[in-house]
């Protein structure tokens, strides 16, 4: 090798060691704290667990961390997933279990945490940057000794073995060290400074209210939209944008009418402290879990809360399919989307084949003979969305389906898809129900109803079927969410048994303009994703 090259391989060298250098310095935790200090933090004598406690709840902190299917706001041993544009994030285990959890924190350590986002856990001395959906931009308005208290409190609560596997994140926010760069760009030094009060506002509520929202209950980290970098849109703060997972809105929150500018204070406090909004809605999905936090604050922390957010800027950002509000003192009358035939998610006639499985997306009539499919006879019963057949046979356009569920022993004119639940499949007649093939009674342990599993055979058109069930339920998920996202926090498929969520959705039905195969397939989409009828987690097939 020539010295010309060797001079131009060490310079390529240094250049690369200046560059990582200059990587490890600028997203070094060292380097946010050198920049903008430390807070203040009293010693852990003398801590408050009461105030703890409201600190916690405040804080919202079990609504992600509590172990799942414990309802238990103390057992904190983590694992629930949040599905985002940037990947999975898996909710860590912050009980003080010492192996799993954060036990072996010390109170400074837990502080870092909470109000600079890292962790005492990295691989080299500065620490571990934590990933913002970690809500420490709020957290970082927390007083020292509320998170002394907080501290306190926690260390108190059951310790929970529960090894949480690390997030599954897309390149490039799977280096967690480029979080530094983010934490430099988006996280302020400033920790809760009271602002200027409202005229006629009194200034402890007033002040109360904003430490409240802006620092443990972390309200903006929600209802704002996010930059391509997850940071808060400071322009639309409050104003509501999508969830993580893409698949609803988080509300308005913004005194505007496209917000909540109609809610009076006293109507805001109600809903925080009993989770009914003015119009008689109960708080679902996301905010019902917030709600079971903000309902063990004593009414004053909810009342001082409701002042602050009146006196919010307001955003005008309609939420997606909410109407612009009317500022005129005329009537205006909405477009009708009624008379527009909406596109159901069905296949061609030519996919229906042999030996395929297929969904009912259209009601279906259906007889016992080929021979009778399209003519005036009068069909033998009715196929509805939602239901799973078999194609067992087709001579020409017609083809033969085979349909399996349940059947209330004594009752053999309807199929339900499982023992023990509502979820309709099909209705037969007299004729129809005599050719039903049963087996032997069960006992549905929850009801003591008999149930006895049965399947029939019947013949039909090739229309109105799909052979990809999944396209079935994000039709009736995304429909689902279009209609009812414009007016309230949709409720989560988990929140409601299959059985429960007909009366939901019915109750909610005459507010809409649903055809009834439309109601059908959203009814069936929840239905097979509810509590405990969650056919994608595989619990029934």
């Amino acid at each position: 090798m020539t010295s010309n090259g060797t001079s131009w391989l060490k310079l390529g060298g240094g250049a690369l060691l200046l560059g990582v250098a200059g990587f490890l310095l600028v997203t070094s935790p060292w380097t946010w704290s050198a920049i903008h200090g430390s807070q203040d933090l009293p010693a852990l004598d003398g801590a408050d667990l009461a105030n703890g406690r409201t600190v916690f709840v405040a804080s919202d902190c079990a609504t992600c961390h509590e172990t799942p299917g414990l309802e238990d706001d103390t057992h904190l041993g983590g694992g629930r997933s949040l599905e985002t544009a940037f990947g999975t994030f898996h909710m860590p285990n912050i009980s003080p279990d010492e192996a799993t959890g954060i036990g072996r924190w010390t109170l400074a350590e837990f502080d870092r945490a909470l109000r600079e986002g890292v962790g005492p856990d990295g691989a080299l001395p500065d620490g571990q940057n934590l990933y913002p959906a970690f809500p420490y931009t709020s957290y970082r308005k927390l007083t020292g000794t509320d998170v002394r208290d907080l501290y306190a409190y926690m260390m108190s609560l059951p310790a929970v073995s529960n090894e949480v596997p690390a997030h599954e994140l897309n390149f490039p926010y799977n280096l967690r060290r480029g979080v530094g760069v983010w934490r430099l760009a988006f996280l302020g030094g400033d920790g809760y400074t009271p602002g200027p009060v409202p005229e006629g506002v009194d200034a402890d509520l007033y002040h109360r209210g904003e430490y409240l929202v802006e620092g443990p209950g972390h309200c903006a980290e929600c209802h704002s939209p996010r930059g391509p970098m997850g940071d808060v849109v400071a322009s639309k703060r409050y104003g509501g944008g999508p969830n993580p997972e893409g698949t609803g809105w988080f509300p308005n929150i913004s005194p505007d009418q496209t917000g909540i500018g109609y809610w009076s204070a006293a109507r805001i406090a109600n809903y925080l402290h009993t989770g009914v909004n003015p119009v008689g809605r109960t708080a679902d999905g996301d905010m019902a879990e917030v709600v079971r936090n903000t309902s063990q604050l004593p009414f004053e922390d909810v009342q001082a809360m409701a002042v602050y957010l009146k006196t919010l800027p307001p955003i005008d950002n309609r939420a997606p399919g909410l109407p612009e509000p009317n500022y005129s003192n005329h009537v205006v009358m909405l477009d009708q989307a009624i008379g527009v035939a909406p596109q159901l998610p069905v296949s061609s006639p030519s996919a229906i084949v042999k030996g395929t499985a297929a969904t009912v997306v259209e009601t279906k009539d259906v007889w016992l003979g080929a021979d009778m499919v399209g003519t005036e006879n009068e069909p033998e019963g009715k196929l509805l969305g939602g239901a799973a057949v078999e194609v067992a046979g087709r001579n020409g356009d017609k083809v033969e389906l085979v349909l399996k569920g349940w059947q209330l022993e004594e009752a053999s004119s309807i199929l339900y898809q499982a023992r023990g639940q509502r979820v309709m499949m099909a209705v037969l007649d007299d004729a129809a129900a005599a050719t039903v093939t049963r087996g032997a009674p069960e006992t549905d342990p929850e009801t003591g109803q008999s149930w006895v599993p049965a399947e029939i055979t019947l013949w039909s058109d090739a229309n109105g079927l799909n052979t990809d069930r999944a396209a079935v339920w994000a039709y009736g998920q995304d429909t689902f969410q279009k209609a009812c996202a414009a007016c309230h926090v949709l409720p989560q498929q988990t929140h409601f048994t299959a059985n429960q969520w007909i009366g939901t959705l019915k109750a909610m039905r005459r507010f809409t303009s649903f055809t009834d195969d439309q109601y059908r397939l959203i009814l069936a989409y929840l239905q097979n994703h509810s509590k405990d009828l969650n056919t994608s987690a595989g619990v029934v097939e």
